[in-house]
């Protein structure tokens, strides 16, 4: 159910990683702000960095083994807390997926980041296992952070070289083509909004990649707020479309306000259905309805390159 992945797989709790696939091609590492390397296609994680080599000046990673209460949709008080702040980046009870999604993102395809089938060879305790993650930057770094435009990057090279560091991570990148599900805009337009950057987002899960996502349950509403096309065609991947891909030809370059009246599909299977009555109709059906009639997009099945990450080691991160 949409719910279910948008809280559970978006926040990485739970994802159910595959082994590496065969038969794509291998791509060289690529830095943060995409800029392509000559580099071979297996690399420490800590190699893909912007032209200065940026790390955190202080890492602290304990495992945290409190109960999760709240993750599934209608039952948190609040998003669990994750991200960068003033200093640094912090996340509590949270799997090392937050970390690895964010420091690194595809680079061809037109996602914003990996899907769990876009991800191979993750260690077993990968999924099951939960860290609080404290990490401050130099001094000297401070005044860049601030920067519009510049933490992001910063961020993605200081959590490639904490994994590398404290991990021992490796991986490298590959492109195969595949049938995929191109998102684009239907006859008549777009039916939302451009983000007005001075009005402030309703309550939600800030997203890595930029933008807000809130849910609604009791009005069977998803929102997200000041999102790419390209964040919005992964949620799509992540959660609609049966894990195959979804990638933006929207030509939509902006950030938007993006609100979903989802009904039965965020709130779960009907009382009927549940009592051997009729089944609910079929989710990717029902989702085109949704991107066509209420968001003026549609998907469009044709060939197209997806990228995986690859992992070739990774172990649990030393504990300080």
């Amino acid at each position: 159910m949409i719910c279910k992945i948008g809280i559970v797989g978006l926040m990485s709790c739970g994802m159910t990683m595959g082994q590496a696939a065969s038969g794509p091609k291998a791509v060289a590492p690529v830095t943060p702000a995409g800029a392509a390397t000559a580099a071979a296609a297996t690399t420490n994680a800590a190699a893909a960095i912007p032209a200065k080599s940026y790390a955190f000046d202080v890492i602290s990673i304990r495992q945290n083994k409190t109960p999760m209460q709240g993750m599934m949709m209608g039952q948190q008080s609040g998003p669990p807390p994750f991200g960068p702040t003033g200093d640094g980046y912090h996340s509590t009870n949270m799997s090392l997926a937050v970390l690895l999604m964010t420091a690194y993102v595809p680079q061809v395809g037109g996602t914003a980041f990996y899907t769990q089938d876009q991800i191979k060879g993750l260690p077993d305790w990968f999924n099951s296992e939960r860290y609080d993650v404290d990490a401050r930057i130099a001094d000297e770094d401070r005044a860049e952070w601030q920067k519009p435009g510049a933490q992001l990057p910063m961020l993605q090279a200081m959590l490639q070289a904490l994994l590398a560091e404290r991990c021992k991570l490796a991986v490298h990148r590959e492109v195969k083509e595949v049938g995929v599900s191109s998102l684009v805009v239907a006859k008549g337009g777009p039916k939302f909004k451009v983000t007005d950057p001075s009005v402030v987002p309703p309550p939600g899960i800030k997203l890595p990649w930029g933008g807000v996502m809130a849910f609604d349950p009791g009005k069977g509403m998803m929102s997200f707020y000041g999102a790419s096309m390209a964040s919005f065609a992964s949620m799509m991947s992540s959660s609609v479309n049966g894990g195959r891909p979804v990638q933006d030809k929207t030509g939509l370059t902006g950030r938007y306000d993006i609100i979903m009246k989802l009904g039965e599909l965020m709130m779960g299977p009907q009382q009927g259905e549940q009592q051997g009555g009729p089944a609910a109709a079929d989710p990717g059906i029902a989702m085109g309805s949704v991107l066509q009639d209420q968001l003026g997009l549609k998907l469009v099945s044709e060939k197209g390159q997806v990228e995986t990450l690859v992992i070739d080691h990774m172990e649990r991160p030393s504990e300080n």
